[in-house]
């Protein structure tokens, strides 16, 4: 009589029996899951039921693939090595004793281990019990998500997204591989990270991931279709066991892409271009005007062949740097905004100046405004008269050379409404001077806001 058990991993019971002419097999392994070189234990035991005492047994323990032999144990006899095999022999066994066996090992092989035992009693009566094993080189929960940009986004902008790989544990992940898929009519320019490439999938070796880490992969690209883009991330690893591998691949079509929305927005120059003393900036004022018969969410304003740089530009669509209005714009209403460049007056003209009534409107809300208090001392707020900067509101903090900072405002003091002031700041010394001048950097000038406060945060 012969009785085939399998133990498959993830549904291993221990003491898995099997019974023929007054014998009973048991067979264990002390884990269904194993890493590589680490050291495993198969536990057998051989059990008499005939009533009487027993002799002249044997027990063949052989494995499929190769194993490297740590130990054996045996508590009725003694141990052979034929190969891939290990050979218990039991000299003699009494009526309901058992004989306990076992082996030690480990391997390098990533894969299935089979283990098979074959028990013979006088050459006729055989029980055989099969186990299989998972060996794996990391046994770990990666995961990884999307984080996609938050502004509207128009055909040609350059725009870029987050891929985040994690490492949820119990242990150390080597070999994480992520890849990136992002669909057709979207031109990549560049990556926070090497990486080869297959079509429009994107291959990072992320190396090794330990338990708790991550690893945050930004890639720069420009839509050049109107739709939906649909961006599609996946992590593993070679030899690796997941216990949660759903959250190994992640999909987002939180990008639409759109055109420029149909609308009668107007700018023009209506100042000469002047240094300003106070923020060491040449400064030029633009007036954007609705002239339409509907009113407009928001506006971008987009300036095209410079010879000077646009530093408070907040994005660029193709080659050519803009500005938000981040507040509605009526129809035949106008506002006026900032444009500011290096102190160096240049050629400029009106037909530089293209102006778009927005699909939807910006989103400036900070991460963190919950807080009473600054994470960056501001030493200084005042309000400023006369001349150029006549309204404007003077923040000064200090700062670390070489980092970033985002000035955060509000009209009321808990901050139920605030917003961020683009671009972030920073300074090659260690105290700023910033200016809330208005559009484009806030909502509105600040003489047209009844109260306004401010925080500053250390950009991470």
């Amino acid at each position: 009589m012969q009785l085939l058990l399998v133990l498959l991993a993830g549904c291993f019971a221990a003491g898995m029996r099997a019974d023929a002419q007054g014998f009973g097999l048991t067979s264990s392994v002390s884990s269904p899951l194993v890493l590589t070189n680490t050291a495993f234990v198969y536990t057998i035991t051989l059990t008499n039921f005939t009533g009487s005492v027993q002799a002249n047994m044997f027990v063949t323990n052989t494995f499929s693939a190769s194993i490297s032999l740590v130990g054996t144990a045996n508590s009725a006899g003694t141990n052979d090595i034929e190969g891939a095999s290990v050979v218990f022999s039991v000299q003699a066994l009494s009526n309901n004793a058992a004989a306990i066996m076992s082996v030690t090992n480990f391997t390098s092989n990533v894969g299935f281990l089979t283990n098979t035992i074959v028990t013979g009693i006088f050459g006729a009566t055989n029980l055989t019990s099969v186990i299989i094993v998972q060996v794996a080189s990391s046994f770990s929960d990666l995961g990884v998500q999307i984080t996609p940009p938050i502004q509207p986004v128009i055909t040609n902008d350059l725009i870029f997204y987050d891929v985040i790989v994690t490492n949820n544990g119990p242990g150390s992940t080597p070999g994480v591989m992520l890849t990136n898929e992002f669909p057709p009519g979207v031109i990549l320019k560049s990556a926070s990270q090497s990486f080869s490439l297959n079509g429009q999938n994107l291959i990072f070796n992320v190396g090794t991931l330990a338990a708790g880490g991550s690893a945050d992969v930004r890639l720069f690209i420009q839509p050049t279709n109107v739709g939906t883009l649909t961006l599609v991330a996946a992590v593993g690893a070679l030899g690796l066991v997941d216990p949660n591998p759903t959250n190994n691949t992640f999909v987002t079509t939180d990008v639409f892409v759109s055109a420029y929305s149909d609308g009668l927005l107007t700018a023009v120059t209506n100042s000469p271009q002047t240094n300003n003393l106070q923020s060491g900036l040449l400064e030029q004022t633009v007036l954007l005007s609705n002239i339409g018969p509907s009113n407009a969410l928001a506006a971008r304003l987009v300036v095209t062949g410079l010879t000077n740089q646009l530093l408070n530009a907040v994005g660029t669509n193709g080659t050519s740097p803009f500005v938000y209005l981040s507040a509605p714009l009526p129809a035949g209403q106008s506002v006026t905004l900032v444009l500011q460049y290096p102190r160096k007056s240049f050629p400029f003209t009106n037909g530089q100046l293209h102006a778009f009534s927005m699909p939807s409107a910006p989103i400036w809300t900070p991460a963190r405004v919950t807080s009473t208090s600054t994470n960056v001392n501001i030493s200084k707020i005042i309000k400023l008269n006369g001349g150029w900067n006549n309204g404007r509101m003077l923040i000064e903090f200090t700062n670390i050379v070489g980092r970033t900072y985002t000035v955060v405002y509000s009209d009321d003091a808990s901050f139920s409404n605030a917003m961020i002031a683009p671009p972030t700041v920073s300074s090659g010394a260690n105290r700023v001077q910033w200016l809330d001048y208005g559009p484009p950097a806030t909502k509105s000038a600040p003489a047209n806001s009844p109260a306004r406060f401010y925080r500053v945060y250390q950009t991470p």
